[in-house]
């Protein structure tokens, strides 16, 4: 009976992952290239961010008003895993729909937390509709980790980071490592998928050559301890916004007098480098030219989007943040800027998400697999990590629960 238990599990597992891996993974590289266009539309016809406000107003009545019995948030999720609550079908809709209006009318949001919901999202109903897997009957931690494994991956070309994400966002990260087998699967059946069909990613390969030495580690130290305070800025500066914004009793002037405030920042920057997903500027940092301030002008502009109540995601402008503002920073330290900046993605996100372990992996994915890098990457995740506290992007996440999380912030 014991071995017949084992083999029906096994069984769930890989299921579980082909199957999420099929349909989440397919669902993130079609909005990987559908806010690619959107994107590209937006910064081709500049002018459609005096749109921006209509996109707003649209977006609040479709969470608001259209469906506003339904948590279409990624908490959502958390509580189905925690405590059973049922997620809706609209989430995955609705947050892909609001991502690529903000897009077109240039709001600087993310689109990796936008993919994480559509793939939780639509492996929950996987394993609610799907009957050769109702018969199994996935855990809900299980549907979770695929489908979020397989909109990490879909977006940002890291499918071995993507599964370890997948995981360790659910704060099963040091309890339940046999979820990363389908995971795997879903996450690898999303690249391939995403390759398959010549899906367009930004390469940061190649940009950085460093060596280790004793004076470099220290100089990373003060750049992951940089980054997080960075992380932390960010979080912090989104709630304050929200809380801003909340003063204003009326949703829809929230939306409008928020998306005025990014139209005109936007004017007086005097470009769109920092509206929609921003990454020309990413890829500048990490070949070694200037960033300036565009880490306060994106955290700015991210803020007012977000905050005023247009949805999407936020680990792109943490991104963003991170490798500009460390860019800045290794200025101060004379340490190489494109090295900083991307120690600062690597340390912003670690911070942001609790996800050291994923972070790390992807700072080996999509920058650098140099055995030096491996080594300051690892450096940086594990010390913005342990200095951040408890806090991050996800309110329902529990990442008390973690270890090497004392409550410092």
């Amino acid at each position: 009976m014991e071995l017949a238990g084992r083999g029906k599990t096994i069984i769930t597992y890989i299921l579980t992952g082909v199957c999420c891996g099929i349909v989440c993974g397919g669902a993130a590289v079609f909005f990987s290239w559908l806010t690619t266009m959107c994107d590209n539309v937006f910064h081709t016809h500049e002018k459609l961010i005096f749109l921006l406000p209509l996109a707003g107003i649209a977006v609040v009545f479709l969470y608001d008003d259209f469906r506003k019995e339904d948590d279409l948030t990624m908490n959502a999720l958390y509580r189905y895993m925690q405590d059973g609550k049922p997620v809706s079908f609209w989430l995955a809709p609705m947050i892909a729909i609001s991502t690529c209006f903000a897009y077109l009318a240039g709001g600087s949001v993310g689109r990796v937390g936008s993919a994480l919901q559509i793939g939780g999202c639509l492996a929950v109903l996987i394993g609610k509709k799907f009957a050769l897997l109702r018969r199994f009957a996935p855990a809900p931690e299980l549907l979770l980790a695929c489908g979020i494994a397989a909109g990490f991956c879909g977006i940002l070309n890291a499918p071995v980071a993507g599964a370890v994400f997948g995981v360790e966002v659910l704060i099963l990260s040091y309890k339940k490592w046999i979820l990363i087998v389908p995971t795997l699967i879903s996450s690898f059946i999303t690249w391939g998928i995403a390759h398959a069909v010549g899906i367009y990613y930004v390469d940061f390969h190649d940009l950085i050559t460093v060596s280790i030495s004793v004076t470099v580690v220290l100089k990373a130290l003060v750049v992951a301890f940089a980054a997080m305070l960075i992380g932390r800025l960010y979080c912090f500066v989104r709630e304050i916004t929200v809380k801003g914004f909340e003063a204003l009793n009326n949703k829809y002037l929230r939306v409008i007098t928020g998306t005025v405030l990014v139209i005109a920042l936007t004017q007086i920057l005097g470009h769109t480098n920092c509206n929609g997903i921003g990454f020309s500027y990413v890829d500048a940092a990490l070949d070694g030219h200037s960033a300036t301030l565009a880490f306060l002008w994106k955290l700015m502009l991210t803020a007012f989007t977000l905050g005023c109540g247009i949805r999407g995601g936020e680990i792109a402008p943490t991104i963003f943040i991170g490798a500009t503002g460390c860019f800045a920073a290794g200025y101060l330290i004379s340490l190489d800027p494109a090295l900083a900046a991307a120690l600062g993605i690597v340390g912003a996100l670690a911070s942001v998400t609790n996800c050291p372990i994923a972070i790390f992996l992807y700072g080996l994915e999509a920058i650098s697999l140099s055995p030096e890098m491996a080594l300051y990457f690892f450096i940086t995740a594990c010390m913005a990590h342990f200095l951040s506290g408890t806090g991050g992007i996800y309110s329902e996440q529990r990442a008390e629960k973690q270890i090497l999380k004392p409550q410092l912030f």
